[in-house]
């Protein structure tokens, strides 16, 4: 693995930012949520503190807190939004709750709703009864049976009056009054102001009725009664003389409590029976006409709290519950967090109690969505995140950069010392990034002076050769001097043997210091060489006629272009370069083997090629043949090799501005020695 991965590996661990930051987001929203907690709570308590001291406008009666008795005819009366149309149907009162059941006896059943506007108050009634029965043409209801509904009124003076709502074709009909008529007989009348509608079903019939808010008092009795039978549902004032109270929302308390709150938030006022009073504001924090949905941070689903835990909020129109309403009105300000209608939905609700002469009447209850709270902890997390992945790709831009330059330099160093022994046996002393003041300048320096005690090294061994050949020569000389003495003074046939081998071993000796200088002398010579013109093909068939006398055992063969080839060069050196070319040519051809010299031109140089028979060159020495002092032979011979003719010929190919190359021929029969040589 590659320094610039391992870095950019090192670098992406700076990921574990996000991580962190995660954490910190959900500490932030618990920190939130308790600092919402609180503030909604002491927003609860303010309002509440501000309507106790003014009960008359949150409450219709301050002092009365009887428990609401459905079982007694009570109904809260819904405020509607707009006037409904008189036809039966429930479904334009824009009330979510369904009607609440009415006392019966058997199975006889009815339903009643109440809805007021600022005019009217509307009543809706489903009775069950598959029957039914017409109101004949003479009322008289203490003895004729037919399906109807009494309802009685307690005035806003006080008084009570009597109506009933009964027809003989289903329609829009009047309420009627029971009147003493001069015959002393009681009489039906009809009151037009107070009208209603009669809707047959398959189940029963509907009545929805509307009676100005003028007739109606605190309280009403409303009753069922069929045709047949004894079927009865609902109460009446002598049944239920505290029952049948009708509690209407706080007229303006909506505007009152609108002044206490900001959007986002809502406000609900509550009587001891948790009904409702008033109530303002809205959860959604949107602006006016802002219909697009606003898209879900994508963060959102890594910091999601889960929900299941909390409890449900209550749903019913009329009133509210929970822990919250329970603490309130136990007098105790309480907040918690629900689940709204929406499962995923999050809200806190706070309550607090309205306090009137030390006894609690209501509390205020106000409700916020917790979209406020992840608003505020996306605006933090998104900076967080932002801040977060611009630091992690600035640290991993910048850890791949000073990696990439870290391996540059690396790079740059190792092809400086790959380089660093060239094939001529020279020494580069010079290292890149040795001025670099860290570990890879030190590891350069060291580079530089490793290569520095190797060059000294090899400059000892390269003059080793002329030293010991200028040290061995006198030896070498008094050896040869003594031998010839103790000849000329006449030797016996047995010691004749062993001054003859003496004889060959100076001479073997002598080999030895000839080859040992000889590379020097050849660098000597071509620094001294002088060049001039002369015809290449002349060369080559003049020395090759000497090589065909000297080595008379291998066959040779020429080829040259049939013109004369001139060349501005040093004959003297091309010759030594000939000869150790054959020399080699003929130590590796076998007998009977061919050896062809060949000159080409072509593409401006001269191409001399010295082909031999024999065994292929090894793919591991292609490289190396051309080094000084590297010799490779599969066998022994009397003379010495030291591994400097090949190196001769390179020398000398280069100081022509040429080159030489060895490889094997395509059919694998023995090798080729190139030198090219420019024309110019």
């Amino acid at each position: 693995m590659s320094i610039r991965l391992q870095l950019l590996i090192v670098a992406l661990s700076t990921l574990v930012l996000p991580w962190a930051g995660c954490q910190y987001a959900r500490e932030l929203e618990t920190a939130l949520r308790d600092s919402q907690e609180k503030a909604l709570l002491a927003s609860a308590g303010t309002i509440a503190n501000a309507l106790s001291a003014q009960p008359q406008r949150v409450f219709h009666d301050p002092d009365e807190t009887p428990q609401f008795a459905a079982a007694l005819g009570d109904l809260y009366v819904h405020p509607l939004r707009s006037q409904p149309l008189l036809d039966g149907y429930r479904d334009d009162w824009g009330v979510a709750a369904a009607p609440e059941p009415l006392p019966a006896a058997g199975d006889y059943g009815a339903r009643i709703q109440a809805g007021s506007t600022d005019r009217y108050l509307y009543l809706y009634i489903e009775v069950d009864d598959s029957r039914f029965d017409p109101e004949p043409s003479n009322v008289h209801p203490e003895q004729d049976r037919f399906d109807r509904i009494n309802l009685t009124l307690q005035r806003p003076d006080g008084t009570r009056d009597f109506y009933f709502f009964a027809t003989s074709a289903p329609g829009l009909i009047g309420a009627q009054s029971i009147v003493n008529g001069g015959d002393g007989r009681d009489h039906a009348v009809e009151e037009p102001r107070i009208q209603a509608y009669w809707l047959q079903s398959s189940a029963g019939y509907h009545l929805e009725a509307r009676i100005p808010l003028s007739f109606v008092g605190s309280r009403l009795w409303v009753e069922a009664l069929a045709g047949h039978g004894n079927g009865r549902a609902g109460v009446t004032d002598d049944r239920a003389p505290e029952g049948g109270r009708l509690l209407f929302t706080t007229a303006g308390l909506d505007e009152l409590l609108a002044t206490f709150i900001r959007s986002g938030t809502r406000a609900t006022v509550i009587d001891a029976n948790a009904l409702k009073l008033g109530a303002a504001g809205t959860l959604s924090t949107r602006a006016a006409g802002d219909t697009e949905e606003r898209e879900e941070s994508w963060y959102r689903r890594l910091l999601n709290v889960d929900t299941s835990a909390y409890p449900s909020l209550p749903a019913a129109p009329e009133r509210l519950g929970g822990a919250s309403v329970s603490a309130a009105l136990a007098g105790k300000p309480y907040a918690q967090w629900v689940r709204g209608e929406d499962s995923r939905e999050l809200l806190l609700t706070a309550a607090a109690p309205i306090f009137v002469d030390g006894k609690t009447r209501g509390a205020v209850y106000l409700e916020q969505a917790g979209d406020q709270l992840l608003g505020l902890r996306d605006r933090a997390v998104a900076r967080l995140f932002n801040l977060t992945f611009l630091a992690t790709a600035a640290a991993v831009a910048v850890m791949f950069g000073f990696a990439s330059w870290i391996s540059l330099r690396i790079g740059r160093l190792r092809d400086a010392a790959d380089s660093a022994v060239g094939s001529d046996g020279k020494i580069r002393l010079d290292m890149p990034e040795s001025s670099g003041a860290d570990e890879i300048g030190d590891l350069a320096r060291g580079f530089e002076r490793l290569l520095a005690r190797l060059n000294e090294h090899t400059q000892y061994l390269r003059t080793l050769g002329g030293k010991l050949s200028h040290e061995l020569r006198t030896p070498l000389t008094i050896v040869r001097s003594s031998l010839d003495n103790l000849e000329s003074e006449g030797l016996r046939d047995d010691q004749r043997h062993y001054v003859t081998r003496a004889r060959e071993g100076t001479q073997r000796l002598q080999s030895i210091l000839s080859a040992l200088g000889a590379a020097a002398r050849v660098e000597e010579s071509i620094k001294q060489a002088e060049r001039v013109n002369f015809d290449l093909r002349a060369l080559l068939s003049s020395t090759l006629a000497a090589y065909r006398d000297g080595f008379p055992q291998a066959r040779f063969a020429l080829e040259t272009p049939a013109d004369p080839c001139f060349f501005h060069g040093a004959p003297d050196l091309l010759v030594q370069l000939l000869d150790k070319l054959i020399e080699n040519a003929v130590d590796f051809c076998p007998a009977a083997g061919l050896i062809t010299v060949r000159l080409a031109r072509t593409q401006g140089i001269y191409l001399l090629q010295v082909q031999n028979d024999g065994p292929p060159i090894p793919p591991a020495l292609h490289g190396r043949l051309f080094e000084s002092l590297f010799e490779q032979r599969p066998g022994r011979d009397d003379k010495p090799h030291f591994g400097l003719g090949l190196y001769i010929v390179r020398l000398v190919a280069e100081f022509h501005g040429g080159s030489a190359v060895a490889a094997n021929r395509a059919d694998g029969g023995g090798a080729i020695f190139s030198i090219t040589l420019p024309l110019i």
